[in-house]
């Protein structure tokens, strides 16, 4: 997006230095310590850290992105198409995918189930060896990404029951039931992801209605393509990271399980002691949705504020993430340099979203990734994006899915909900996992 800024390289020692200041809990001399909610965001509930993991895995794939492989942001491949397409879902289809579908019911996809919880429908389908049998296998990376997963995959199933009383034809069932399935999910990652990210106002901007004919049109100052639209790196380096700084240090899957820890510091960690994935799923481990998304009035539990602070176990990963135990805010500000991004107030400045240094409390340059958390964290006070990581992934996203030419802003700008929801005409992530039957 940015190409003509010059890269910013900081030192080793720069870069460890502020990914040390990224405490969660910070010591406040002769003060008693925060309480463990003083960092919760009251806007966002926790599902929506994990709808942000699930819609990056739609949108990319690079088996080869390590950080010693590959650091030219023109020489990354990304094997996912550039599109909200749930291919991470339906794979190449029922023709070239057709281990991902129900041969007794063609249309509809394959789910699993734990014999320890009488053969009900609750985890992802699974060969004997455990592994999932899923359209991208790192969406099986922890329980409660693999849950939400399967939770899509019973929303395009529940999205076959809901038209076979219109006699499709059985060849065609499959094509309405994902293109219904597609658009909902395309509204719900715009209108209630994307919105709760970045503002009203900010999206308003760059998703704009037409008041003739009532539909959207996208406004795109920043993100532009020659040949095709692509993951710009300032997106998948710096400013869709955010969502690292989300993370909770453990989660409530349901009312039956006690609190329990994404990641484990211990190489050879107790499997009942942690939310690790590429295993079948415990018994009792359901996860209940009204815990992370609030569904007909419930209490989620809250995502952490967009800050420049990371929970416990990011700040020092387990062996088996990272051998040296470094701190994934480190990570990614080295990856940050090895590809040439230019540092956050030059994209600032670019973009016309500078902020005085002494608001920020920052001297001199600092990564883009740091940086745009910061204005997250002082301008909004972490309850959303701040006003550049804001416009770089408004623009992105509603770019990708302008491009797309099956897609709801493509084929139907006016288009709107059509499936059940708490507010008729609109849809979120509340609707869609009530939908499919598991909240």
């Amino acid at each position: 997006m940015f190409r003509s800024l010059p890269p910013f390289s900081p030192t080793d020692a720069e870069l460890t230095a502020l990914a040390d200041s990224m405490a969660d809990e910070p010591t406040r001399p002769g003060q008693p310590p925060l309480p463990a909610t003083a960092g919760d965001n009251p806007d966002l509930p926790a599902g929506y850290t994990y709808v942000g993991q699930f819609v990056d895995h739609d949108l990319t794939f690079d088996p080869a992105s390590r950080l010693e492989r590959r650091n030219d942001p023109d020489a990354l491949v990304n094997y996912r198409t550039p599109r909200f397409d749930l291919d991470a879902v339906y794979g190449r289809g029922p023709l070239d995918s057709p281990y991902l579908f129900d041969a007794e019911d063609p249309a509809k996809l394959l789910v699993g189930t734990n014999t320890a919880a009488t053969h009900e429908p609750v985890d992802l389908p699974r060969n004997q060896q455990g592994r999932a049998l899923i359209g991208d296998p790192r969406n099986d990376i922890h329980v409660i990404l693999g849950q939400l997963h399967l939770a899509v995959i019973r929303f395009h199933n529940a999205c076959v029951d809901h038209l076979r009383g219109r006699f499709f034809p059985p060849d065609e069932l499959f094509e309405e039931a994902s293109r219904l399935a597609r658009w909902h999910y395309q509204w719900v990652v715009v209108h209630d992801f994307v919105r709760r990210l970045v503002g009203t106002e900010l999206l308003d901007t760059v998703l704009v209605r037409d008041s003739a004919t009532g539909g959207f049109r996208p406004d795109l100052r920043f993100f532009a393509w020659r040949r095709g639209p692509f993951i710009p790196v300032e997106l998948s380096a710096a400013a869709y990271r955010f969502g690292h700084s989300q993370v909770r240090a453990d989660y409530q899957l349901n009312a039956t399980l006690e609190p329990l820890p994404i990641l484990t510091p211990s190489r050879d960690p107790n499997p009942f002691q942690h939310l690790g994935g590429f295993r079948p799923l415990p018994k009792d481990w359901t996860v209940d949705w009204s815990m992370f998304f609030g569904v007909d009035g419930s209490s989620p539990q809250l995502s952490r504020r967009v800050d420049t602070s990371l929970t416990a176990a990011l700040r020092q990963l387990p062996e088996n993430v990272d051998p040296q135990r470094r701190s994934l805010g480190l990570l990614n500000m080295m990856r940050g340099r090895a590809l040439g991004l230019p540092s956050g107030q030059a994209v600032a400045r670019a973009m016309g979203t500078t902020v005085p240094a002494d608001r920020l409390r920052l001297e001199g340059e600092t990564p883009l990734w740091f940086y745009l958390l910061r204005e997250s964290e002082v301008l909004a006070d972490g309850r959303h994006l701040g006003p550049t990581a804001g416009r770089i992934v408004a623009e992105v996203m509603i770019g990708l899915l302008a491009a797309d030419p099956a897609s709801f802003l493509r084929m139907d700008p006016a288009w709107q909900p059509e499936l059940p929801a708490e507010h008729a005409g609109h849809f979120t992530m509340s609707d869609l996992v009530r939908f499919a039957g598991v909240a």
